[in-house]
């Protein structure tokens, strides 16, 4: 059967035909008096509008939605999402009043519409509060599947369920578009969030679809066969269809509404590196938290801490190297990769860069400083981010090629070179040069922590600027100062920054904080930054920060099934594992191939390529807490089972008879996959919101489009990636 059948128009087509010729009419009045305002523009958007509602009720997929959900779904796109905001943008009241004869529109109508009640109605109805739930209602109450099977019974509950979708869809997109002459009562900047809630709930409805285990309409299981279709294909096209479109027909007019609220706010100034001058003290301090506060100002506390995470690290090694080989019952298959990763990651978005500050590499150097102490510093023309740029890139395909997260003998062995690393390296060199130039762990760490809510700042600049010792920076009697160079008071933002602390204990003003900052605030300074120079020339960072996002993007797609089986079908370059790290390097190649072609469309490639690099950070992280974060989630109740089978082997210690049961199959639990693409589009609104608001600061708003397509390709990909089965590496086959 085909279902590619002629365009019939129905009884609908007498209204829409009607409502479009009087529009026409009165806008073509008001073009001739203001032709500014009523520009050819609204004629289009309102035709568009009208044409996304023939396209939805008189083509082939009026038909073809009886027997497909897909076809059914882009039905409700069309007439939810595209239809109503077009129309709206149309600026249709006044055009419809002026295309009435004038017995109607001001005898009829008038006396009609200005009845004080019912405008009290219609004012509360497309009301943010109103609007809003009552489309979200509409939408999940007609997906629910008694109405949704109820609607496929008749022609009436069908042209009942697409009103209601065109109705609230209006309403809902009404204090969005604000057709004029209409005012809403909230800011403009609300209505990003607002949107932002919407495709949350949008989310849900796909998500639900997407993942269910059977069809969940009994009606297209029956017709879609008819077809050659399998019905569970079918229904995740479906959510596909819902989620991804939907998505971006939420998030970029959030996109767009922020960039021009901010642009109106405050005019374009400069970014160079802000001077000294007052500012209010920070409204948080975590170092101001009774307890947590004076652990982490003092230096033995902090060892502490780290020295408690080189025990487990050690416990890591040594089960790794006595252990079994089997990576789902030992420590070292579980820990580092399961669990250490995926706190790492949400601590770094959550709070800010722990990971750093409790890192076990460091633990021996830090005690052994206290009677060894460096002379040598770290060669001039090494002092780029190249070689930990590379080894991130080494780190990714060795991670595939070698198996890591699947061998505890190497994972053992990986740890104990990274300690000895790190050691030595700081032994010889002064400063902290293997956090700084080498560590790939380290640069992931702290890339992360852009996106935090806490960084270093000074308290009170007043006081840097009578303080006359900088020990912040060159160290003093109290203590060393900062390993990276970061001048507190001139610091701009997380980069570089390991939150080792030093700084605070070194300050004799007691005059630095761990204070609330707005997230990826950093991201839009392009100036001079303390110990690291002029952003836009500073090729090293800005492509190590590229590497790191296609990095998270490679390295989730070698994870998901359909590309696991891919490559063990694949019969060239020999073993599965030489195939997976050399797709996985040819992976990142690709992925970077797009910001450096996009690079290319207005100015200076490497002023282009470094804006790039910070304007593609937020979808880049997102995909890392999503990755990391699922396998968190998912596989949190690894962690014991194999600590009480150590614990057993190697010193008869009995922690209790390990549950493999809760270790075996992990599944996702259900609100898991909503968060995920969630966050998912946080950082795509935020790249996007980066991409317009750089382009326009720089004059050249071409470059937004460039931009914010390698941004979409980039999410894009992330989506794809959350909507398939993904390998649970560490647990029980």
């Amino acid at each position: 059967m085909s279902l590619a059948g002629a365009w019939v128009p129905g009884v609908s087509a007498v209204p829409i035909t009607l409502l479009m010729v009087v529009y026409v009419t009165g806008w073509a009045r008001l073009h001739r008096r203001d032709p500014a305002r009523w520009s050819w523009w609204r004629l289009s958007c309102f035709g568009g509008g009208v044409a996304a509602i023939a396209v939805a009720l008189w083509s082939p997929l009026d038909q073809g939605g009886q027997w497909l959900l897909s076809w059914h779904m882009t039905q409700h796109l069309l007439l939810s999402m595209v239809a109503p905001p077009l129309l709206l943008a149309g600026w249709p009241f006044m055009p419809l009043m002026q295309g009435l004869p004038r017995w109607i529109g001001v005898g009829l109508l008038g006396p009609v519409l200005a009845w004080p009640a019912l405008r009290g109605v219609l004012a509360r109805l497309v009301h943010p509060t109103v609007a809003w739930p009552l489309s979200v209602a509409v939408t999940w109450a007609w997906h629910l599947p008694p109405a949704y099977e109820w609607a496929l019974t008749g022609s009436v509950p069908h042209a009942l369920e697409h009103a209601c979708f065109l109705w609230s869809g209006i309403l809902f997109w009404w204090p969005v578009v604000a057709p004029w002459p209409w005012q809403g009562a909230w800011p403009r900047w609300s209505m990003a969030f607002y949107l932002l809630l919407a495709d949350v709930a949008n989310t849900v409805v796909a998500a639900v679809l997407a993942f269910a285990p059977g069809v969940v309409y009994g009606t297209y299981a029956l017709t879609a066969p008819a077809l050659g279709v399998d019905p569970l294909e079918d229904q995740r096209r479906a959510a596909a269809i819902m989620w991804l479109p939907g998505q971006l027909l939420f998030l970029v007019p959030a996109v767009v509404i922020l960039a021009r609220a901010g642009r109106r706010r405050r005019p374009a100034r400069s970014v160079a590196l802000p001077v000294l001058r007052p500012r209010r003290p920070a409204r948080f301090d975590l170092l101001a938290v009774p307890m947590v506060g004076a652990v982490l100002r003092h230096p033995n506390g902090r060892l502490s801490l780290r020295m408690g995470v080189m025990v487990l690290a050690v416990l890591v090694v040594l089960d790794g190297w006595l252990g079994p080989a089997s990576a789902a019952t030992n420590v070292a298959g579980t820990w580092p990769w399961t669990h250490g990763r995926g706190l790492a990651v949400v601590a770094a978005v959550a709070v800010g860069n722990l990971a750093c500050m409790g890192c076990p590499l460091i633990a021996p150097r830090t005690l052994l400083r206290r009677w060894i102490r460096p002379r040598r510093r770290w060669p001039s023309g090494l002092r780029v981010k190249w070689i930990a740029a590379g080894l991130v890139v080494a780190w990714l395909v060795a991670y595939e090629a070698l198996g890591w997260w699947d061998s505890p003998w190497l994972t053992a062995w990986l740890v104990v070179g990274l300690v000895l690393a790190a050691t030595v390296t700081d032994l010889l060199f002064e400063g902290a040069a293997f956090c700084q130039w080498v560590c790939p762990v380290g640069q992931w760490n702290m890339a992360m922590a852009v996106a935090a809510p806490l960084q270093v700042k000074a308290r009170d600049l007043q006081v840097c600027e009578r303080c006359a010792t900088q020990d912040c920076l060159r160290g003093g009697e109290r203590g060393p100062g900062c390993g990276t160079g970061l001048f507190v008071p001139r610091k701009t933002g997380s980069l570089e920054c390991t939150w080792c602390l030093d700084c605070v204990t070194a300050c004799p003003h007691d005059n630095v904080a761990l204070a609330a900052v707005v997230p990826l605030q950093e991201s839009l300074l392009e100036g001079t930054r303390s110990a690291i120079g002029r952003w836009r020339d500073r090729t090293d960072f800005a492509t190590l920060l590229l590497v790191l996002g296609a990095g998270g993007l490679a390295n989730a797609l070698l994870m998901t099934e359909p590309v696991v089986g891919w490559v063990e079908g694949v019969g060239w370059a020999g073993s599965g594992a030489l195939r997976a790290g050399l797709i996985t390097l040819a992976s990142i190649a690709v992925l970077l191939a797009w910001p450096a072609l996009a690079a290319c469309v207005g100015g200076s490639w490497r002023e282009r390529w470094a804006g790039l690099a910070l304007d593609l950070w937020p979808v880049g992280a997102s995909v890392w807490l999503v990755h990391f974060g699922f396998h968190l989630a998912s596989g949190w109740a690894s962690a014991l089972p194999p600590l009480q089978r150590a614990a057993m082997d190697a010193a008869g210690l009995d922690l209790g008879e390990p549950r493999w049961s809760a270790h075996c199959c992990a599944t996702a639990p259900a609100w898991l996959v909503p968060a995920m693409l969630v966050a998912l589009a946080s950082g795509l609104v935020a790249s996007l919101w980066l991409c317009w608001t750089r382009a326009v600061r720089r004059g050249r708003p071409v470059t937004a489009v460039a931009d914010a397509l390698v941004a979409l390709g980039w999410w894009m990909v992330a989506a794809w990636l959350v909507l398939q089965p993904m390998q649970m590496r560490g647990l029980i086959a």
